[in-house]
């Protein structure tokens, strides 16, 4: 067994569980998803992946989580979601950030570091946490499971 340098072993697993359900299948499918691509890029690290892999693996992260944030916002659409504004921002923020990222790496301005992953990781389990979970009441008063 090969040992982990201790600067990559201390960030931890996106582990999914019940605390961040929205309690619409859909969209808690596509949550658990985007944290198994999270561990899926931590393993890739810790297993000293070459960057065109991390690369990869952040490229096919940042393309579902906007298909992901297109579902949300068809919900919010469709119910009229009193906060989708801001919450299509925050998306809107989230694909800017990660489409600058993207194009540091390309051009070997970056490279995929634990402040990357622990960037990506932190926002998806807060934005689950708080933005995601105001909705999730609202949808479900609307019917949608």
């Amino acid at each position: 067994m090969t040992s982990v340098p201790t600067s990559v072993s201390v960030f931890p697993k996106t582990t999914w569980s019940e605390q961040y359900s929205v309690g619409i299948v859909r969209l808690d499918d596509q949550h658990r998803k985007i944290f198994q691509m999270l561990n899926n890029l931590r393993q890739a690290m810790l297993e000293k992946k070459s960057n065109q892999v991390l690369r990869d693996i952040i490229n096919e992260l940042a393309q579902y989580a906007k298909t992901h944030f297109t579902s949300e916002e068809a919900y919010f659409q469709m119910y009229n979601y009193p906060e989708k504004d801001e919450h299509k921002r925050e998306h809107e923020e989230f694909v800017k950030k990660v489409r600058q990222f993207q194009a540091d790496l390309e051009a070997g301005r970056a490279m995929v570091t634990m402040s990357v992953f622990t960037f990506l990781a932190e926002w998806v389990r807060n934005h689950v946490l708080v933005s995601d979970k105001k909705y999730g009441p609202f949808l479900r008063e609307k019917g949608v499971r």
